[in-house]
């Protein structure tokens, strides 16, 4: 299987004066159809890798490639274009959208760009909040459900 997602040599280092290195050479391979899991204690780094891997955050030395392009180089538009079309994340806490029900918000970057939900982007949303474990709170608002 090929990968979809590569990280070569992610550093990350926080402040000017006082640095803090967070990210070590990190490399890592994502086949695509597999699970991953990045795990380990607080403070070790796996919410900064994955705002790097998200783009929302960037590295201080290293590479990531997505379907073998580089997005280094990519502006602000084009980072938040990749980030609706192609990265999604299920956030723990207060980033869904309240008024919204899970299945809304699951739905809701496919709407942005496309307006009108199909019939297979409902049918993949509900398949991916079933992988997830959620199909029995996903006509639920966000709010009226478990953090966890």
């Amino acid at each position: 299987m090929a990968s979809i997602l590569q990280l070569r040599d992610i550093n990350k280092i926080y402040g000017e004066k006082v640095k803090n290195q967070v990210l070590y050479d990190v490399n890592l391979d994502f086949e695509e159809s597999s699970f991953n899991a990045i795990i380990g204690e607080s403070g070790s780094g796996k919410s900064t890798l994955m705002n790097i891997i998200g783009t929302l955050d960037q590295a201080t030395s290293g590479d990531i490639l997505l379907d073998g392009r580089k997005i280094a180089g990519f502006n602000k538009n084009q980072l938040a274009e990749l980030r609706n079309e192609t990265i999604g994340f299920i956030f723990q806490f207060h980033y869904l959208l309240p008024e919204f029900t899970v299945l809304e918000n699951v739905l809701m970057p496919y709407r942005i760009k496309h307006g009108k939900v199909t019939k297979e982007a409902m049918q993949r949303a509900n398949d991916l909040i079933d992988i997830v474990g959620l199909t029995k709170v996903k006509d639920n608002k966000s709010t009226d459900i478990s953090g966890g």
